[in-house]
């Protein structure tokens, strides 16, 4: 019976671990929409460090360290496919590539 209660309480604790981990990634996800074909105006911050990159056309996508201009660069992704990319946390990131980007989790800032 005690062992039960036991493992009753880590489901709970695993279920409400994974549903706020999916609250965190639905706040933090933001799509950066190809108003100008290039350069995003926005800005974005690494929630975790690891970066996650989709978009709805095919595109390199470029992160530019907006203190120091050092480069970071997904190679190549296409619709539907989803690439990761480790940001440094803390820092504030340009980003460029074609089309319509997702990307989470991060927090934006709008200049």
């Amino acid at each position: 019976m005690k062992a039960k209660r036991i493992i009753l309480c880590v489901a709970v604790v695993f279920l409400a671990g994974i549903l706020a981990y999916s609250a965190i990634q639905r706040k933090h996800t933001f799509t950066l929409s190809n108003e100008d074909g290039g350069v995003k105006a926005e800005q974005i911050q690494p929630l975790f460090g690891t970066v996650r990159v989709s978009g709805d056309s095919d595109t390199d996508v470029v992160f530019t360290d907006v203190e120091t201009g050092e480069k970071y660069t997904i190679g190549y992704i296409t619709h539907g496919m989803t690439e990761k990319i480790k940001l440094e946390r803390g820092r504030w990131y340009s980003v460029a590539g074609s089309g319509n980007l997702t990307v989470k989790p991060i927090n934006v800032r709008v200049e």
